[in-house]
């Protein structure tokens, strides 16, 4: 796309805020926005206010462009350097994520571990796809900062490393925007009318 996604607007609010909306209303300790410029200017002003400016930090990386392993490195060694014993991925432009989801994969990666040590993520599938958001434990840090270019941790989950996935039936959750035709797919599913 020729504009910034993250800045279409949705109902009353940018894109990208819907899927931030949802992490930081769910049990997620706290949520790192990974991105390459320095503004993050497409959050909005809400999300200033406390107690939900506690619950995230921008992190500007800038490498960002240059492929999703680069994105997932940063938020790999700001995880490390505070020692988090696991993270998620998700992306700004799935703005139909859910808290709700969000909260089923925590809970399910938080009793898997605690059960069984050789669970390294949990991620969600949706037609047999694994897709974000994903949990992954601390031990796949070091895998996810080896990976290079557009490599995210869909490889690595396909490398037979054990872990559970976790069935979501309903696609639009993963629906995410990266061309003008998924805008518009995004903006008639939803019943929202561009102004």
């Amino acid at each position: 796309m020729e504009v910034d996604k993250l800045k279409l607007m949705l109902g009353d609010m940018n894109l990208g805020n819907y899927a931030l909306r949802a992490a930081v209303n769910s049990r997620l300790d706290h949520v790192w926005i990974i991105t390459g410029d320095t503004g993050a200017d497409w959050i909005d002003d809400s999300f200033y206010e406390e107690p939900i400016r506690s619950k995230w930090s921008v992190l500007y990386c800038p490498e960002a462009s240059m492929g999703q392993a680069y994105s997932l490195r940063c938020g790999i060694e700001a995880a490390i350097s505070v020692e988090t014993a696991a993270v998620m991925i998700f992306l700004a432009d799935q703005p139909l994520v859910t808290s709700e989801m969000i909260n089923e994969l925590l809970q399910r990666y938080d009793k898997e571990s605690a059960y069984d040590r050789s669970v390294n993520y949990v991620a969600s599938i949706c037609d047999s796809l694994p897709r974000p958001p994903v949990i992954l434990g601390q031990r796949m840090y070091p895998d996810l900062l080896r990976l290079q270019g557009d490599q995210g941790a869909r490889y690595l989950i396909r490398q037979d490393i054990p872990g559970i996935c976790i069935e979501f039936d309903d696609p639009d959750l993963f629906m995410d925007v990266d061309t003008e035709e998924d805008y518009r797919f995004l903006l008639a599913k939803t019943g929202i009318l561009k102004s």
